[in-house]
């Protein structure tokens, strides 16, 4: 399975050349995917998505397709995500992306889809690969479980050091994971984490931080 899992999308060079390597192919003989779904419940301003695709756009792709997996049927959405070579799952919130990634099917389609495809993943969209959803800060209804999909064995905290983004300074971090069970790594805009099979590392340009898993913390029941 190959993945890279961005904190803010294709913003340098650097996170351009992995998606390539991971692709083993060129972006301008690649077609991508984009799937904007977590956006739709995020109120006001959305020139961050937008800015996102842009940047998917001037990474050369040779097409880019806005998928939305809440907004199309399955007969719609299904072949689409089929002729793509690049999955982006673009960022917004994560309770509602993970809502609707199970509701539509594609949570459960996705492991298959990846034998051949490799994973985009723009801040909520990288959160919701990890084993469980725990570091969100999602104000909508709370799913059924915090489990997350799963690709991979560890949690990604996205905007490190962002001003926007209080918690994610690295004090409020460190406290939010004590006794998380899973490594955490936590990611300026300008950094990912590579998934190349059994290969992770991180990319990119940036201050970032990986906090080690410990015994998993009590729950309220």
């Amino acid at each position: 399975m190959r993945l890279l899992l961005t904190s803010a999308g294709l913003v340098n060079a650097e996170s351009c050349e992995a998606l390539a390597a991971l692709a083993r192919r060129p972006l301008a003989s690649l077609a991508v995917a984009v799937v904007p779904t977590a956006a739709n419940v995020i109120p006001g301003d959305e020139g961050w998505l937008i800015a996102d695709c842009v940047n998917l756009q001037r990474a050369g792709f040779a097409q880019v397709d806005l998928v939305d997996v809440s907004a199309l049927e399955r007969e719609v959405w299904s072949p689409r995500l089929e002729e793509a070579d690049v999955l982006a799952v673009t960022g917004g919130d994560t309770t509602h992306l993970l809502h609707w990634l199970r509701r539509s099917g594609l949570a459960a389609t996705l492991p298959g889809l990846l034998r051949e495809r490799v994973y985009l993943g723009v801040s909520a969209g990288s959160m919701v690969t990890g084993p469980h959803l725990r570091l969100s800060r999602s104000v909508q209804r709370a799913p059924e479980d915090t489990a997350g999909l799963g690709l991979v064995d560890f949690l990604v905290q996205p905007h490190l050091d962002s001003p926007h983004f209080p918690s994610a300074r690295e004090d409020a971090v460190r406290r939010a994971v004590a006794g998380f069970a899973h490594p955490t790594f936590a990611l300026a805009d300008g950094r990912a984490v590579l998934v190349d099979d059994d290969e992770v590392r991180v990319v990119g340009a940036g201050r970032h931080f990986v906090l080690p898993g410990g015994a998993e913390p009590s729950l309220p029941g």
